[in-house]
């Protein structure tokens, strides 16, 4: 069954025998205000699930016309053996409540200034579908990641080209892990090197929100 406002997803690393696919897995726990937090579920391994052998990262679920639709994205981080460039994905949820596998977002695919895959990552997607926030370090970056964004008329478009968010959200350090308040209003988002430690969350906000009825 669809998730509908009750779930949360995250990702793990702790190793389970028979269960885990790799570096970083995506599960999903679902509250009950009698019972609490439900046991976690795992998403299952590809090609069945969303889960690869790589480093699964930002999940970030939204209904339309009734049908859940997770995404988020797919890399290894250099401290894990080399760096693979991260992708976001899409899974989909059947009619049984599962999540299939994970299908490549092209239209959100980057290049870095030096012509090789740019390293997309952690996607928060409006809980209309029709706006995502991600990290990147595609051509264009002030440096090392920024955030951008890319919206659409109606869940069925394709993406638009990403924008970066400029000067007022990006510096010349690196910006990570966006993501959206329920109004989509906010926007809170890492920053590494933060000038109180070494990494800071950080929220800004807009008075209009563009490419919404709401």
């Amino acid at each position: 069954m669809p998730v509908r406002g009750n779930g949360l997803f995250f990702v793990s690393r702790k190793v389970v025998a028979g269960v885990t696919c790799g570096l970083g897995d995506i599960y999903v726990t679902r509250f009950n205000p009698n019972h609490r937090w439900s046991t976690p579920e795992h998403l299952g391994c590809a090609p069945a699930g969303p889960n690869t052998g790589l480093d699964e990262q930002g999940p970030s679920y939204f209904e339309a016309n009734g049908i859940g639709q997770l995404y988020f994205s797919s890399s290894r981080v250099l401290a894990q053996g080399g760096l693979v460039p991260g992708d976001i994905y899409v899974s989909m949820q059947g009619v049984d409540g599962t999540f299939g596998p994970g299908s490549l977002v092209s239209e959100l695919r980057g290049m870095t200034a030096a012509a090789t895959p740019a390293n997309d990552i952690q996607p928060n997607v409006r809980k209309d579908g029709r706006e995502i926030v991600f990290s990147s370090d595609r051509s264009g970056t002030r440096g090392g990641q920024d955030i951008y964004v890319a919206t659409r008329d109606t869940t069925a478009d394709p993406w638009s080209a990403p924008v970066n968010l400029g000067g007022a959200i990006n510096k010349e350090v690196a910006e990570t892990r966006p993501a959206l308040s329920w109004d989509a209003q906010t926007l809170y988002f890492g920053r590494a090197p933060g000038p109180e430690g070494m990494s800071d969350i950080y929220a800004a906000t807009r008075s209009k929100l563009n490419g919404s009825d709401e």
